[in-house]
């Protein structure tokens, strides 16, 4: 179930690198021989080289890269940290002079190594939760993480990221510490990837201009907003589901444009502005715990009721045309059903009928306070605003019971139809109970996946 967990760090473009000791020069040990039961060891850190990625990767933002600080843990078989290292020395190999490492003074032996960058908490073997002395305590324990605090893109800002898993190594005995420095013995890397997940959407303009219904219109300003994030998340990543007590999924973005092409730009997701949530992963899904958005836009409906006593010999007669963006309701039944019809228009219309609401802006809706050809109407879409939703962000398909939201892997989703006008409400989800994902009729999914880890959607909205 969960996604792109056998991604080395290749696919993502970062990672703290061993040494290679093909490239690398040996030269003459110039430190003392060690005491016997003691060896050093070291690792690298470093971006991967460009050109050693699959085509077609997507390599992060500078920002998104970012390294602030990490720190290589090392622990026993039972998970107690034995010792963590920060501070890093520079190679004294001749092609290794400007990397960094991060090294330790060992016994030989199999030991365990793991990494965290940009963390937020440091781990330390003292103390208690959040940086307590032991692994499960430090990774493999759920804890509040605020996303802006671990996902900025701010000046001074990084991305919080960890080990992909656990490294086990055995490590050579005797090696020196200039030795490691050069890079010629106990090179050993660990692949890390952001705690965090991230997700944008794109639309083509074609889309955007063009309703599916009758009455035809134009939609303007498409938004979006992440709903149903996690709050706590596990520092590392798990190799099985484990959930975690207390998690919350109350976390919401910011309101986000969605990325609409308006000439001949290519990747539109590389354009759009991403927000980011945590990692968010079960058994079984129910809308009260997954991760999914809402999409918000103005429609400017091109046809519209025109108000008249009876109708005409044909109902389009009593159609006109409209440029004016403001609120409206669809006719639910009648001659005119499914047309729209313009708040300001009906008002009018009732005043000058004397219908409306002691002579209030209110709307009477008496069944024969309406003009020809309407029976009933639906709520109010105030300001000509619809929404669309919720759209399950790790869903597969349609109809798919899951929705895995997965951390270092980026989520587009791509509209690529819209039937107006959508819902004059914010769509409502049981927050509550047992409801699954169930989809509403209105979104179509199709999903591919692409490294950042990269998952496009196609999503149809009716």
């Amino acid at each position: 179930m969960k996604l792109n967990k056998l991604f080395l760090l290749s696919a993502m473009g970062l990672g703290l690198f061993a040494c290679n000791n093909n490239d690398l020069v040996e030269g003459s040990v110039t430190n003392e021989a060690q005491n016997e039961g003691t060896t050093y060891v070291g690792f690298t850190l470093k971006f991967n080289d460009t050109n050693s990625r699959a085509d077609g990767t997507e390599e992060g933002t500078e920002a998104e890269q970012k390294i602030n600080s990490a720190y290589v843990v090392m622990a026993d078989a039972s998970g107690n940290v034995e010792q963590i290292v920060s501070t890093t020395e520079s190679g004294t190999g001749s092609s290794n002079t400007s990397t960094d490492y991060y090294v330790f003074q060992t016994t030989p032996g199999v030991h365990y190594f793991y990494a965290v960058v940009n963390q937020d908490a440091i781990p330390t073997k003292e103390g208690g939760n959040p940086t307590a002395k032991t692994i499960n305590d430090y990774f493999n324990t759920g804890v509040a993480l605020t996303v802006a605090n671990i996902t900025s893109t701010t000046e001074g800002g990084n991305f919080m990221m960890a080990s992909e898993k656990v490294l086990t190594a055995n490590v050579e005995d005797g090696v020196t510490k200039d030795e490691a420095l050069k890079g010629t013995k106990n090179c050993f890397s660990i692949d890390v990837e952001r705690v965090a997940a991230k997700v944008t959407m794109t639309c083509e303009n074609t889309t955007l201009t063009n309703a599916t219904n009758n009455a035809g219109g134009t939609i303007t300003t498409p938004k979006f907003t992440l709903k149903g994030g996690a709050t706590k998340s596990y520092r590392m990543a798990q190799s099985a589901i484990n959930e975690i007590p207390e998690n919350a999924w109350t976390y919401t973005s910011s309101e986000t444009d969605v990325y609409v092409k308006t000439g001949i730009e290519t990747d539109l997701h590389k354009l759009a502005t991403p927000v980011y949530c945590l990692e968010n992963l079960h058994n079984i899904y129910y809308q009260k715990n997954t991760t999914y958005v809402d999409i918000e836009t103005t429609f400017t409906p091109a046809k519209v009721v025109n108000c008249l006593d009876k109708l005409d010999v044909t109902p389009d007669n009593n159609l006109k045309n409209n440029s004016t963006t403001g609120s409206f309701f669809v006719v639910r039944s009648g001659e005119h059903a499914q047309n729209y019809l313009m708040k300001s228009d009906l008002l009018a219309w009732q005043k000058s009928k004397e219908y409306v609401v002691n002579q209030s802006i209110e709307i009477s809706k008496d069944p024969d306070h309406f003009p020809a050809g309407v029976e009933s109407i639906s709520e109010e879409y105030v300001d000509g605003k619809c929404f669309f939703g919720p759209i399950w962000i790790g869903q597969e398909t349609a109809d798919a019971p899951t929705a895995p939201v997965t951390r270092n892997t980026w989520y587009n989703l791509k509209i690529t139809g819209i039937k107006l006008p959508g819902e004059p409400k914010v769509p409502e989800i049981d927050e509550t109970g047992t409801t699954p994902l169930v989809p509403p009729t209105n979104v179509a999914i199709t999903l591919t996946v692409m490294p950042w880890n990269f998952i496009d959607r196609e999503i149809t909205l009716q």
